[in-house]
């Protein structure tokens, strides 16, 4: 508020008497500017100079964060059960397993005995018990990350996790052992589906592929450690200790989950604004967060929107949901932030309000003007029967998932006749087990090249990559297994498992994400993560058949597999780099389409020399 222009009498009156009045219209500007801030509070800083400052950087442009780092870590636990649970069956069933018919080995220590009774089908129900667990975990997990939050969701899935520990750790016979496996895999299908969800909604714009990548690297690391912990159980009932470990991981979460956010996407959508403002704020500290809020209300759909009756009155939001959901023209607008930036300086905040209430249409009114179309169901996602139509995005999502299981891993470790096996057991009993052990050691180098290329290279680079590498090492192993030598089928396998966690192993988790706005994203996640978790079960019944009639066209099948999800990639799947779920959206929604086309157009439109004229680079990141 400017001061009012000096009278004849103000001239004569004392210095004091001035100061006086200087500082009677200071403590009026300051009581306007509280009631402005109560009456139009801005939901996207802490105050009125954290958006104004020069100082504060968009949080788009955040960089590393301990904080974000620690919570991702804490998060992969419940995904290194995922790989403990896979892994510690796969070399313990000598330690578990009383065959029948039964001996004088099932001997007993205290109330518990040494050994189970198991048959060979029951032992192999009990192994793929744990995937039809994942597959109804799965299938529930959007709904209850929807219904009570991402953290909490994860909170209450340790429960389970603690659960079939407990029933595992205590099992007397084999339907006890085989009900933990069974529970302990729907704790494992929830956290495939929530896990990547929360770490992808909290993760920094620019550092998505780093912290996204975690996922996979804790699946590895449980299938590691889980294999080595049961080659080191040889007697006793030590092995109880063994299965029942994840039990502990979920006590560590138990208690300090709770201490971290929850997602800021997940709170809008269910209009807890403030407190969608202070994780923001609290996971992108010392930065400027309203560009990231805005794409952040423009992922919503309508009925998403917090500005409704019965929630929060526009009457008492509209400054701060004029200013939020204003959809910005690009990733970067720093002249127009600055044009803006100088204006409200010169301008008083409750008239700054007023302008933004008096505004025509916003664009929270607008997309509540739209037609009530907006289901984010499974079935009217894939149908773009939502505000945007997803059917090619989705498409996306899912051939990558069903590719991860359909490329040939399972075969490589997870079966008790797989190529390891195959090859090893011969000689040796332990030597298959530590092969296993080994070539999981050596992918994770592998997921570190891709947790620090994935937001260099390219989502689409490292896929590419990573399936046409695989493709290659499935013909050189079907050439082994024809024609020999062994240490070629080994070298191949090696390799295979490496390259396939520099992309295929590791992008699909995070790429839903980064490309499905969230009021789609449970379902997204709930189709994925189901499909993921019923090729376990597919690849599981099929490579057993393959082996006992042809075992040598076995990775003729897989590879087959890797080389049409090589051309899939090159010709549909968008890249995500740089690039908002709002942008990707805009440009690839709709039916399936050629992203390769559409690329070369847009770059022909913008330069007459380019087109076909394009880098190998260029071509794999575009």
């Amino acid at each position: 508020m400017a001061p009012e222009p000096a009278s004849a009498c103000s001239t004569s009156a004392s210095p004091g008497h001035q100061q006086q009045q200087q500082q009677q219209q200071q403590q009026q500007q300051q009581e306007q500017h509280k009631h402005s801030r109560t009456m139009y509070p801005r939901v996207f800083a802490v105050d009125l100079h954290d958006v104004d400052s020069d100082k504060f950087q968009d949080s788009r442009d955040a960089g590393f964060s301990w904080y974000v780092l620690l919570t991702t870590l804490l998060v992969s636990l419940s995904v290194v059960n995922i790989g403990w649970s896979f892994g510690v069956v796969n070399v313990s069933k000598p330690i578990i397993c009383q065959l029948y018919p039964l001996g004088p080995s099932n001997t007993h220590s205290g109330e518990f005995p040494s050994r189970i009774p198991f048959s060979d089908s029951a032992w192999t129900i009990a192994v793929g018990i744990l995937s039809v667990g994942g597959f109804l975990g799965a299938l529930v997990s959007g709904t209850i990350s929807d219904s009570i939050g991402r953290r909490n969701a994860l909170v209450v899935n340790n429960g389970l996790y603690l659960a079939g520990a407990v029933l595992m750790g205590t099992a007397t016979t084999a339907v006890h052992f085989t009900l933990g496996r069974f529970v302990m895999g729907i704790g494992c299908g929830i956290a495939s589906g929530v896990a990547n969800t929360y770490i992808g909604e909290i993760a920094p714009f620019k550092w998505r592929g780093f912290y996204g990548s975690f996922f996979q690297m804790s699946i590895v690391v449980g299938l590691m450690f889980s294999q080595l912990a049961a080659m080191y159980t040889t007697s006793g009932t030590g092995w109880r200790i063994v299965v029942a470990l994840p039990g502990a991981f979920s006590l560590i979460q138990i208690a300090l989950l709770p201490l971290r956010v929850e997602s800021p996407s997940y709170l809008l959508k269910v209009h807890h604004i403030n407190e969608a403002r202070h994780a923001l704020l609290t996971l992108r500290r010392g930065y400027d967060v309203a560009a990231e809020w805005q794409e952040s209300l423009l992922s919503l759909d309508a009925s998403e929107v917090p500005v409704r009756a019965g929630s929060y009155h526009s009457a008492q939001w509209p400054a701060a949901v004029t200013t939020a959901v204003t959809p910005p023209t690009g990733h970067h607008t720093a002249s127009k932030q600055e044009d803006s930036n100088a204006t409200m300086k010169t301008k008083e905040p409750k008239a700054v309000a007023d302008e933004a209430a008096a505004s025509s249409l916003t664009f929270a009114e607008s997309m509540l003007a739209e037609p009530s179309r907006h289901v984010s169901g499974v079935w009217q996602t894939l149908c773009g029967r939502t505000r945007d139509d997803l059917r090619h995005l989705m498409a996306c999502c899912v051939v990558l998932m069903v590719l991860q299981q359909m490329s040939g891993i399972s075969a490589i470790l997870f079966s008790d006749s797989g190529v390891v096996m195959d090859i090893f057991d011969p000689y040796s009993p332990l030597s298959a087990p530590w092969a296993c052990i080994v070539v999981c050691g050596t992918s994770l180098p592998a997921i570190f090249l891709c947790l620090v290329c994935a937001d260099r290279l390219g989502r689409r680079a490292l896929l590419l990559g990573s399936l046409g590498g695989m493709a290659i090492c499935s013909i050189l192993i079907s050439a082994g297994l024809f024609y020999g030598p062994n240490s070629m089928v080994m070298a191949s396998v090696f390799l295979c498992y490496f390259v396939f966690n520099m992309g295929a192993g590791v992008v699909p988790w995070y790429y839903i994400s980064e490309v499905i706005p969230s009021y789609s994203l449970g379902a997204a996640t709930v189709l994925c993560c189901s499909l993921y978790w019923i090729m376990s079960i597919a690849t599981g019944l099929m490579v057993p058949l393959i082996e006992n009639s042809t075992p040598q066209w076995l990775f003729v099948v897989f590879g087959s597999f890797t080389l049409f999800g090589f051309f899939v990639v090159m010709l549909f799947v968008p890249e995500t780099v740089d690039c908002p779920v709002a942008d990707v959206v805009k440009k690839h929604s709709g039916n399936i389409h050629l992203v390769v086309k559409l690329r070369s157009s847009t770059g022909a439109a913008g330069n007459s020399t380019g087109g076909t004229s394009r880098s190998l680079l260029d071509l794999l990141r575009r």
